[in-house]
């Protein structure tokens, strides 16, 4: 038997004994007379058998608790490998993404010193009116090549950009409130129109033209 069973083995001894003294003494004048030194032994012997194997118990149950809790330890260390991993990777390709993304503010000129043929790369800034249905801006212009407005809103009415060409849709993005998106599209040279394509906030005044020359 293990030291659990022996624990509660000499419990139920020592309590059943107790009772049996107990109801001896009740009904037996002389009790325990000549046997007190066999009662005083048997008790002795009992107690030291429940101290001992509770103390023997006790320290299994703590080398078992141990044991779970470096077992639970590896667990977490190894899931938040696992989780460490998919993070960096998202981090980086983040980080590679928004590195193409990254543009200045302005025009600025895509070819080398002394090149020629390269396409240009333009960055506008564009804000909605904050109470009103408007544009900061009505008329942008910009090289051609790839052409960049970034779009800030201020206003917690949603509002959007979208570049058209002759009525159709070059580029644009969903309607944003209190919030910053950019809107890119490579353009030749020519006229174009950018709007907020929320129903009637163009006919309500937000549009401008974009000149690409």
């Amino acid at each position: 038997m293990d030291n659990e069973t022996l624990f509660y083995a000499c419990g139920i001894v020592l309590a059943v004994s107790a009772l049996a003294v107990t109801f001896a003494g009740l009904k037996l004048k002389d009790f325990p007379g000549k046997a007190l030194p066999i009662v005083i032994l048997w008790f002795a012997v009992f107690v030291l058998g429940a101290t001992t194997f509770a103390v023997r118990y006790s320290g299994e149950e703590q080398e078992a608790r141990a044991v779970e809790l470096e077992q639970a330890g590896e667990e977490i260390e190894a899931a938040e490998g696992e989780g460490g991993g998919v993070s960096g990777e998202t981090e980086k390709a983040e980080a590679e993404a928004g590195s193409g993304e990254e543009e200045p503010v302005g025009p600025t000129e895509g070819a080398a010193q002394g090149g020629k043929g390269a396409a240009a790369s333009t960055t506008l800034a564009l804000a909605a009116d904050p109470t009103a249905l408007a544009f900061d801006k009505t008329e942008l212009s910009a090289k051609p090549g790839k052409v960049t407005i970034d779009f800030t809103n201020p206003a917690p009415i949603p509002h959007n950009v979208v570049i058209l060409e002759n009525g159709k849709e070059l580029a644009g993005f969903e309607p944003i409130a209190e919030g910053e998106k950019s809107v890119s599209a490579d353009l030749e040279a020519g006229t174009y129109t950018y709007i907020c394509s929320v129903p009637g906030h163009a006919q309500a005044g937000m549009e401008g033209t974009l000149e690409v020359k």
